[in-house]
């Protein structure tokens, strides 16, 4: 299962870093992005073999992120 990646508000963002990454992480979820559009920074955690989401990949304005899912979807964050 995986979770498009999607906006967070500045209202529930305390929801959205540590109450939906235990939530998500419980359900199996493969992958969850936090989107930073006005720094455009992108977090990105992955379960790994035990379903524990580890150290998040960051991703900045000059970075190109893959989806594993299809390497050919790209996300251009300039």
């Amino acid at each position: 299962m995986s979770k498009f990646p999607g906006r967070i508000s500045p209202s529930s963002l305390r929801k959205d870093i540590k109450d939906k990454f235990y939530l998500y992480e419980k359900a199996g979820v493969n992958q969850y992005w936090i989107i930073y559009p006005e720094q455009k920074t992108v977090v990105v955690f992955r379960l790994d073999k035990e379903g524990k989401f580890g150290r998040p990949d960051i991703y900045c304005k000059t970075d190109l992120i893959q989806f594993e899912i299809s390497r050919s979807i790209r996300i251009d964050l300039s």
